[in-house]
């Protein structure tokens, strides 16, 4: 029985746990902008061109990281959603993938780059946790993770975190936009996106595509939702060739995943930005006091007899 009940304890401790809490925090010198959609359903076996594009300042991202067997990720994305009614945002779900079981909606890929962008700032917010579920991010730098609300409710947390933008959003008029010619299973995406004039020197941009599933059926999670909605099924990397110095851009072919389910993908760009000024290394100057090249050990040589004339 006590063995029993060891292996119990054990098998629970490796299994993955929501968190309970956290503060919002911001990441610096990083964010996301764009958003744009372009809805392929309808268009399976039928060839056609899509086209989106616009001001990549107007529309807010928000970033889901969860998991099916999430209790509290529930309570967490019920109230985001409330928080969001009516605003201009565009909500990006990521489910946990890597050691996964459980959930069958994440991707090698997704995990990868939310280690990359948000990985550091979990652990130090999550018990050391790169991936914790449930996790909001806005505009890729305002971070919060848990479900235990800092304010009065998570609602209330999340409508001031989406209040709170980037100064980076009040870049209006800075166009972004992208062609789609290919229907829900394969085509080439065509985009590109303005350079501000008032871009710092040290901004650096990772274009990605990211394949998005309206809605999945799943019964068997843990947390007994069910059907579970804006699932990222892929993240892309998009490939730069060209730039002309107001706009950069591509063009390159994708395959795209099946649906989990039904007919109803859709795809948004999104352009990750990251402002680091390198490190300038200072050489130490010379000193001028010491003897150069071959003089140095002649000069100690002679320190070293006439030291030894003042003993005699």
């Amino acid at each position: 029985m006590r063995k029993s009940l060891t292996l119990l304890l054990f098998v629970a401790l490796l299994l993955p746990a929501p968190v309970q809490a956290g503060a919002p925090i911001m990441i610096p010198d990083q964010g996301i902008l764009g958003g744009h959609v372009i809805d392929l359903a309808g268009i399976s076996n039928n060839s056609t061109t899509l086209s989106v594009g616009g001001d990549m300042t107007a529309t807010q991202i928000v970033e889901v990281y969860t998991a099916t067997w999430c209790e509290n990720c529930v309570d967490s994305e019920h109230a985001l959603m409330d928080a969001l009614e009516g605003e201009d945002a565009t909500v990006l779900v990521h489910h946990r993938y890597i050691g996964e079981s459980q959930d069958p909606f994440g991707s090698q890929a997704g995990d990868e780059r939310w280690i990359d962008l948000y990985g550091e700032t979990s652990k130090s917010v999550a018990n050391g946790l790169e991936r914790a579920a449930p996790t909001v991010v806005f505009d890729g730098y305002r971070f919060v993770a848990g479900s235990a609300p800092n304010g009065e409710s998570l609602e209330s947390d999340y409508s001031e975190m989406f209040a709170d933008k980037h100064e980076y959003r009040s870049w209006n008029g800075v166009e972004s936009d992208f062609t789609w010619t290919g229907d829900n299973s394969s085509g080439v995406i065509t985009w590109q996106m303005g350079i501000h004039p008032d871009e710092p020197e040290f901004m650096s941009w990772t274009h990605r595509l990211m394949v998005v599933e309206h809605s999945g059926y799943f019964p068997d999670g843990g947390n007994g939702l069910e059907h579970y909605d804006d699932l990222v099924r892929a993240v892309i990397e998009l490939n730069v060739t060209a730039n002309n110095g107001t706009t950069v851009g591509g063009e390159q072919a994708i395959t795209l995943p099946d649906a989990y389910d039904g007919d109803d993908l859709s795809l948004v760009v999104v352009h990750e930005w990251n402002q680091e000024t390198p490190e300038i290394v200072i050489e130490p100057a010379p000193d001028e006091g010491l003897l150069p090249g071959f003089l140095a050990p002649l000069g100690l040589i002679a320190l070293g007899a006439a030291a030894l004339v003042r003993r005699e």
